[in-house]
């Protein structure tokens, strides 16, 4: 079986309010140098993507010029709104470019995630091609999230969801399995100044 067509979907469109702004642009030691996070978080997840989206919003332009010569799809988001609607944007942009296509969902504050990790979400999804598909190391879930076309449209269709994406897992269990992972990266998020210490 071959792997299944996937485009991944950066969400970068916040203010990084916790931060202190500028979070997708902060510095990331990486072994070729300082590299903006949004940068590293894309990198992460992009070899194994066969396209790419990224929901811009605050800071568009530097966001935009850090991914260079990164070849995907810009995707405008609201900076003010939930991350919820940037996740629905990037999802109706993957449903455009690529109607049959998984989305490997992404937040751009998410600096890695070992290759074996994405070996086994993908190996998952191949083996429960209707469900959602999210690591979970040391009973937390974490991403990304491999969400199969059916996913995508339910997320799409299910209006108002009080408290984001995680209140849409926890309201149907059934739709989404956890793969339980030897990755501590995939808990990871950059949300405060001491998180990129």
């Amino acid at each position: 079986m071959t792997t299944p067509s996937l485009v991944g979907v950066l969400v970068a469109a916040g203010l990084g309010r916790r931060f202190g702004g500028r979070k997708q642009l902060h510095p990331w030691p990486t072994p070729g140098g300082p590299t903006p996070l949004v940068a590293v978080a894309f990198d992460a997840i992009a070899g194994v993507c066969d396209a790419m989206v990224v929901v811009t919003g605050a800071e568009a332009d530097a966001v935009m010029a850090a991914l260079q010569p990164r070849a995907f799809e810009a995707v405008p988001g609201d900076p003010h709104g939930e991350m919820l609607d940037s996740i629905r944007a990037g999802l109706t942009a993957t449903r455009r470019l690529a109607p049959r296509s998984a989305a490997l969902l992404q937040p751009g504050d998410h600096p890695a995630v070992a290759p074996r990790t994405l070996t086994q979400l993908i190996e998952t999804h191949r083996a429960n091609p209707t469900l959602a598909i999210m690591p979970e190391y040391a009973g937390k879930g974490g991403h990304p999230v491999l969400m199969p076309p059916c996913i995508i449209d339910a997320v799409l269709a299910a209006g108002v969801i009080e408290g984001g994406l995680r209140c849409f897992w926890e309201r149907e269990p059934t739709r989404c399995r956890r793969v339980v992972v030897d990755d501590a990266s995939i808990v990871r998020d950059v949300d405060r100044r001491e998180d990129a210490e």
